[in-house]
């Protein structure tokens, strides 16, 4: 029997297990304060963010950050953040 539906490739990980949708989620939900820079081991964005997360500043910019990050290919993220 044929399957039906839309084709998923697989989430995009990096070498030290970071997940691409799990960085995306915690940039949309946590990224206010910066918590996905940390994730991706960019502690000195991290702080900022977190310095001024009462701004709504890095709120804004988490958010987009997340959505960018969803629709963006697997192959153009790993090249990104695959190395770090």
């Amino acid at each position: 029997m044929p399957s039906v539906g839309v084709s998923v490739s697989g989430d995009a990980t990096t070498r030290t297990g970071k997940s691409k949708l799990a960085a995306s989620l915690i940039a949309i939900f946590l990224g206010g304060l910066g918590i996905h820079k940390f994730y991706l081991g960019d502690t000195t964005l991290g702080v900022v963010y977190l310095i001024f997360f009462w701004t709504f500043i890095p709120a804004i910019l988490g958010l987009i950050e997340g959505i960018i990050w969803l629709t963006q290919s697997n192959e153009v993220w790993l090249a990104k953040y695959g190395d770090r």
